[in-house]
């Protein structure tokens, strides 16, 4: 019988691996168990634990442990598959990324085969770089960075507070930007100020009422 473990979160294979081997050493109290890592290989012993029959008093338990970390190991390993699946042994292996030439092998004979991934993170959102866009006047690329930080949980105040971060950073640059008039940024601070209190009150939704000031710009 072989249960086989593996994916990209190769740390929750094993731990399904040692929660399937607990199991097993509470059903079978009286069988060995034998732990295999690739650096401590021997075809020779691992071709003992295969064959089973005759060299143990009972049935044995075999844990591997990134086994296919070892070249030798994997090839041995996929050359007797039929027979660790037929072997009189219970065979629980975890293993990080296998290829898919590999897996599909394992599949057509193991008892279980489960995969793990690891879930995918998204970027984290730079919010600064909706302040430049703000600085450069651009609507558009404001307006569509807004909508990525909303989606990546960013709360409206902590957008707006950005922004106004940067109105207070143009306004007192030692140089005059090229988008803005002094006039147009002491009102765009004004309303932001505005928005935010509105806001609070209750007179209207944060994130719809800065949309529509982005749309603006």
């Amino acid at each position: 019988m072989l249960h086989f473990y593996y994916g990209t979160d190769g740390e929750a294979a094993r731990a399904q691996a040692r929660a399937r081997l607990a199991a097993l050493r509470r059903a079978h109290q009286d069988a060995e168990v034998f732990v295999l890592r690739p650096e401590s290989f021997s075809a020779g012993h691992f071709g003992d634990l295969v064959v089973g029959t005759g060299l143990f008093a009972r049935a044995a338990l075999v844990h591997t442990d990134s086994l296919f970390e070892n070249e030798e190991a994997k090839a041995f390993f996929v050359e007797h598959l039929g027979d660790i699946v037929a072997s009189p042994n219970i065979f629980v292996c975890a293993e990080g990324v296998v290829d898919a030439e590999t897996v599909r092998a394992i599949k057509k004979e193991a008892s279980e085969v489960q995969e793990y991934k690891k879930a995918k993170v998204a970027p984290e959102f730079n919010i600064f770089a909706l302040a430049d866009a703000l600085a450069a006047r651009d609507k558009k690329q404001a307006w569509t960075l807004y909508v990525q930080a909303l989606a990546t949980g960013l709360a409206p105040e902590q957008i707006c507070g950005t922004l106004f971060w940067k109105v207070k950073s143009l306004l007192t640059a030692p140089y005059p930007t090229r988008n803005w008039k002094a006039e147009e940024l002491r009102t765009l601070s004004a309303r932001l100020v505005a928005l935010y209190h509105d806001s609070h009150r209750g007179k209207h939704d944060f994130d719809i009422a800065l949309e529509r000031l982005v749309l603006t710009l």
